[in-house]
């Protein structure tokens, strides 16, 4: 979406694209389950919670390409980081972006 430089210039700073970029990322409730999820999945950090591809189709009952389509925008979002062994891609949860996100979010009333 094009945004006009007149009104951007004078009501959008650059905590708004942040903010917008995340915010659209999670406006399915798919990807938020996802999010959700990965976080669940992760919070040991070890080994056995590794995530890819086939473990998110299985638990989620979606297409093989359905997920990717929506782990596709979660990662361009920032909010999944990958990690490629062998054949498979693994993900994690970036909560560093999360908080941020989360911390913009509540700047958004105060001028």
């Amino acid at each position: 979406m094009r945004i006009r430089t007149e009104i951007s210039s004078k009501y959008i700073n650059e905590k708004d694209y942040e903010v917008a970029k995340i915010a659209d990322a999670l406006a399915h409730p798919v990807r938020v389950a996802l999010v959700r999820y990965l976080s669940e999945k992760n919070n040991g950090k070890g080994v056995d919670n590794v995530t890819c591809n086939k473990d998110l189709v299985e638990m989620f009952d979606y297409s093989q390409s359905t997920i990717s389509q929506h782990v596709k925008i979660l990662r361009e979002a920032g909010l999944f980081l990958t990690e490629r062994q062998d054949k498979f891609t693994h993900y994690e949860l970036n909560y560093q972006l999360l908080e941020k996100f989360a911390e913009l979010v509540g700047t958004l009333n105060q001028k």
